[in-house]
Formats: structure tokens, C-alpha cells, sequence
């Protein structure tokens, strides 16, 4: 299998991860939860403006560009803390863990 294939491989299964463990989290938090209501609210004053069909095109590309960054961060973000949390491992256990396979993933996670 091919670097690229598995890197794929494992971003989705990251994904379906994060968004199982992630969203109890976020249900329980009340500061997601009161910044969620808060975009619930600007999402209903940015669709009572008065614009032009132009111009809610423009904001809604801008929307949905932001949405994809923030979704590909929280991915990567969520792989970077596995292998934090694999190399922490590695380093208070090093009789137990691969030290070397793991600083190949580090390597592989900066490029």
C-alpha cells in the first residue's frame, strides 16, 4: 500500500473517531455549547440581510472555506495528539513501545 493510500486510510478512520469521542465532549461543555447558540444567532442575522444574490454567494464561499479549515485542522489536530500521546508512551516506557517507528510517524506528521 502506498504512503499516500494509507495515510487516507487512516485519516478516516481518525475522523469517524474524533467525531464519535469529540462530540460527547462537546456536548457536556458549556462554553461549546453557549458558542454554538451564538452561531446559531448570527447565522439568522447574516440570512435576514438584505443582500445581493452576489453577495451572499461571496459570504457563503467564505463560510464554507472556513468549515473545510476547520474541519481538516480538527482532523490533523486529532492525529497530532495520537502521536503526542504514542511518543510520550514511548518516552516514559521505552522498553514497551518502538521508539524508532514512532519518531518515523513524528517525522511523517511535520511533512
Amino acid at each position: 500500500m502506498y504512503d499516500k493510500d494509507f495515510k487516507e486510510l487512516v485519516k478516516i478512520a481518525v475522523e469517524k473517531l474524533k467525531d464519535e469521542s469529540v462530540l460527547k465532549l462537546l456536548q457536556t461543555d458549556a462554553s461549546y455549547q453557549k458558542d454554538s447558540k451564538d452561531e446559531g444567532y448570527a447565522e439568522d442575522a447574516f440570512n435576514q440581510l438584505d443582500l445581493t444574490e452576489e453577495q451572499r454567494e461571496v459570504c457563503q464561499h467564505l463560510i464554507d472555506c472556513r468549515e473545510k479549515q476547520d474541519f481538516e485542522y480538527g482532523t490533523h489536530a486529532y492525529i497530532a495528539g495520537l502521536i503526542d500521546a504514542f511518543h510520550i508512551m514511548a518516552v516514559l516506557f521505552p522498553e514497551k513501545w518502538d521508539t524508532e517507528r514512532i519518531r518515523e510517524a513524528i517525522s511523517c506528521k511535520s511533512r
